[in-house]
């Protein structure tokens, strides 16, 4: 690396912190990716990671944050559904549930019902950009784009999410919903496996391990 990590540039790095530290638990938030470039094991973690997003050249990489970044991937269809929802009533919403047999897809109703009225102005935009931040990191692992690309998407992505966020908590509780949204669970769910990880949880963690990075909102 030819060029430090400011604060500021930490700043940016930290708004992918809870979803690196959700899939990597052993990322070292204090580099550029989360990962150690020169150590085959991690590499190739990264690359797994990237995989399940279906990205395997920088050109995927580049569609997909271009999706992520204009919502096309979360915030446009959960802003559909809520937009529907918002002209239900309880018995209507309860009919429509109801009659749903997929229970990923009655998560995603129960999640949006909540949220119609007070997610109406920032959507699930804070996860889509702490997953465009995320892809980001791990594309450059792989070489798939260049620091100076890279500090050109952290700058602007940064700024998309301080435009639509006053706090962090404000911030990380909209990535935990979008998370909750894509999988189709919700934040009270109890029924996982001890031990499984939840982005809930990685969200406790993450503000005990590093209570100082999280406590002022900088613009």
């Amino acid at each position: 690396m030819t060029q430090n990590i400011t604060p500021e540039i930490q700043d940016q790095l930290n708004l992918s912190a809870l979803l690196l530290k959700k899939h990597y638990n052993k990322a070292d938030l204090s580099s550029w990716t989360g990962f150690d470039l020169e150590d085959p094991m991690e590499v190739k973690q990264a690359k797994r990671l990237l995989s399940l997003y279906g990205i395997k050249s920088g050109l995927h990489l580049r569609n997909s944050l271009q999706r992520y970044e204009s919502g096309q991937m979360v915030s446009q269809k959960f802003e559909k559904l809520a937009l529907e929802f918002r002209m239900d009533t309880t018995t209507s919403f309860d009919a429509k549930y109801n009659a749903e047999d997929n229970q990923n897809t009655k998560g995603i109703y129960k999640m949006v019902w909540k949220y119609r009225f007070s997610l109406k102005t920032q959507k699930l935009i804070g996860y889509e950009m702490a997953t465009y931040i995320f892809q980001m990191r791990l594309g450059y692992v792989l070489g798939f784009l260049n620091l100076d690309e890279m500090l050109l998407r952290l700058e602007d992505a940064n700024t998309i999410i301080k435009n639509t966020f006053s706090s962090w908590g404000e911030f990380h509780r909209n990535v935990c919903l979008g998370d909750e949204y894509v999988l189709g669970i919700t934040e009270q769910n109890l029924s996982t496996f001890p031990g499984t990880s939840t982005l809930w949880e990685a969200y406790q963690r993450l503000h005990i391990q590093h209570a100082d990075w999280f406590k002022t909102w900088n613009k």
